[in-house]
């Protein structure tokens, strides 16, 4: 998979020109897998929302991997206010986790506490749920956006981040390995992806490779 800079947004093509030099950004994704069966359903992965400037590129790397929706914990895109002290400047925030237990119990995170109850599979894409104290909420289960919807807010699963290998090179023919800055943030927003930040310098032409491993 190949993405060439110039056909971003232009803004970021009249920064990129102003440059002293100008560059040429190609990503490439690759995937590799470890005890992985031959009959496993196809792996894939894109690039998105690359932002870049003179010494840095920030960008999402999304998956598509199969999973059982069945099986899976979800984190809500939204996000809410943690429990902080109200003097803290810049207070974290968490999002609401369903996380599915055995023998027909779950848990539902919400801002600083938890509830529990039981569940049921209804249908293929159907769940029912019963929490202590006897509220029940129904959740539904899109396959085509991999979202859950439960009590009015979309959830996005929760699967394992994988490891990712970031390399540069200037000719492809001479790879260099780069540490990220920061450990990957799983984007939540956008589903299955994980933000990658590299430091950069300016460079006649530049090429990048991510390699996702699934171990």
């Amino acid at each position: 998979m190949l993405i060439n800079a110039s056909s971003m947004s232009p803004d970021r093509r009249i920064f990129f020109n102003r440059l002293s030099q100008k560059l040429f950004l190609c990503f490439l994704v690759s995937i590799s897998f470890f005890e992985l069966k031959a009959d496993s359903p196809k792996y894939s992965a894109e690039i998105l929302n690359v932002n870049y400037s003179k010494n840095r590129i920030d960008f999402s790397v999304c998956l598509s991997r199969p999973f059982d929706w069945r099986l899976t914990p979800f984190v809500s895109k939204k996000t809410f206010p943690g429990n902080a002290p109200p003097w803290l400047p810049d207070p974290p925030r968490t999002r609401h986790r369903i996380t599915w237990g055995t023998e027909g119990m779950f848990d539902w995170f919400q801002y600083d506490f938890i509830q529990l109850g039981n569940y049921q599979f209804t249908d293929e894409f159907t769940v029912r749920t019963e929490l202590w104290g006897g509220k029940v909420i129904i959740g539904k289960f899109n396959p085509k956006t991999n979202t859950l919807l439960y009590d009015g807010l979309e959830y996005v699963p929760f699967l394992p981040a994988p490891k990712f290998t970031v390399r540069v090179s200037e000719n492809i023919k001479t790879w260099e390995t780069i540490e990220s800055d920061e450990i990957p943030i799983r984007d939540s927003d956008n589903g299955d992806c994980f933000r990658l930040s590299i430091n950069r310098a300016i460079k006649r032409s530049e090429y990048i490779t991510v390699n996702v491993s699934y171990q």
